[in-house]
């Protein structure tokens, strides 16, 4: 039985690209996912997660770079292993399945063609002029 997870996040580091033996493509990158959590301060925690791709989603997810806004989802796995102090240390990772960018447009974009809901109308206005026939 594997544990299905879908997280969205941004990436912490530049994405790492191997090729296999057998020439498959292979990326790893980790990212950082932001969990609601009652006992900080701010109400947040955050998920570090390693993600490993191949294939085309390898392809996919080195064309990121640190700072990317990404989803991902695939088999979660929980990796343990003992730190350099001698204390067993754990981490979570997942080998995605699917990858989907969730870029935004960065300095120097165009602006949506459609601005007409940028000036909403006053807060107590009643005046409202949409097309909705009511």
């Amino acid at each position: 039985m594997t544990a299905q997870l879908a997280a969205h996040g941004r990436l912490v580091a530049d994405v790492q690209t191997k090729t296999t033996g057998n020439g498959t493509s292979m990326a790893f990158a980790r990212m950082a996912v932001p969990l609601p959590c009652r006992a900080s301060d701010n109400g947040e925690t955050t998920l570090w997660l390693g993600i490993t791709a191949f294939g085309k989603q390898a392809d996919f997810l080195s064309r990121h770079q640190k700072g990317d806004l990404i989803s991902v989802s695939g088999a979660m796995q929980v990796n343990q292993w003992t730190g350099q102090d001698g204390t067993t240390q754990s981490g979570y990772s997942m080998v995605a399945e699917s990858v989907i960018s969730a870029r935004t447009v960065r300095g120097g974009g165009r602006k949506p063609a459609n601005t007409r809901c940028a000036n909403p109308a006053p807060a107590g206005s009643d005046d409202f002029e949409d097309d909705v026939p009511f």
